[in-house]
């Protein structure tokens, strides 16, 4: 029995290396090495601190793509790129139906 199990054992360890450590670990360094803005966050930095990213509240123009929440975003003051929703932000009404106070219908 333990002639059949032992390269069994030994297959799941192996390919659990490689898929698991190696090919994460070598598309992350690929990754670094070729898009380093972008695999770093697309962070944005003022005064030598980091406020935001480029990429949270974009703004899709084209139907191919999911809608983000820019209402979900602030902008940094000064604005370092226009905010693309200017309507102020709301706290969320609590829907439970325990809740204080029940959800407007």
């Amino acid at each position: 029995m333990l002639r059949e199990i032992r390269p069994a054992i030994l297959i799941l360890l192996l390919l659990t290396a490689i898929t698991g450590l190696a090919y994460p670990l070598a598309m992350t360094a690929i990754a670094g090495v070729i898009f380093p803005k972008q695999a770093q966050g697309s962070l944005i930095e003022k005064d030598g601190k980091v406020v935001g990213s480029a990429l949270i509240g974009q703004e899709f123009k084209d139907d191919k793509y999911f809608h983000g929440r820019p209402s979900a975003t602030l902008a940094p003051d000064p604005p370092i790129r226009p905010r693309p929703c200017r309507r102020p932000t709301t706290p969320p009404i609590p829907a439970a139906p325990t809740s204080a106070r029940p959800a407007r219908r």
